[in-house]
């Protein structure tokens, strides 16, 4: 009876799991070949998150240093006009492209077409940002005063 069940089993693995393996193996070289794109892409997803957080903070320091090196000092004189704006906005972007490594650069235009407008729309943000938080700030600095 042993040997029945000994040949039964034989049996068994020769019709039902032999022919399995092949079926076995490919699937597990699909769930490796998706684990592995899987990774691929959230790597991906976590490099181009990190490029895209270094270039706004790239823009909120050169926005934020052209502010208080350029702009606080001619508002104060009252000389802060349409020109002076213009070279405020370019010296923005001057100093932003300057902080933006080339990794960044490109990973901006990939996924935005131009890193200029990118840049450009950008810092306008960035700007109307500053205005209205310092706009909120000052009937706060009025009641403490």
């Amino acid at each position: 009876m042993n040997e029945n069940l000994n040949g039964l089993l034989i049996t068994i693995i020769q019709a039902v799991v032999i022919p399995a393996i092949p079926i076995l193996v490919a699937f597990l070289v699909k769930l490796l070949k998706a684990k592995a794109e899987q990774a691929t892409v959230k790597i991906n997803n976590e490099l181009a998150r990190q490029y895209l957080q270094e270039a706004i903070d790239s823009v909120l320091q050169a926005v934020t240093y052209t502010s208080q090196t350029y702009v606080d000092s001619l508002k104060t004189q009252g000389r802060f006009d349409v020109d002076a704006q213009k070279v405020a906005f370019a010296t923005a972007k001057e100093v932003a492209l300057a902080l933006l490594t080339d990794e960044a650069k490109k990973m901006i235009a990939d996924l935005y077409g131009d890193l200029n407008v990118w840049l450009d729309t950008k810092i306008e943000q960035t700007v109307k940002e500053q205005k209205t938080f310092i706009t909120l700030m000052e009937p706060a600095k009025e009641t403490e005063a």
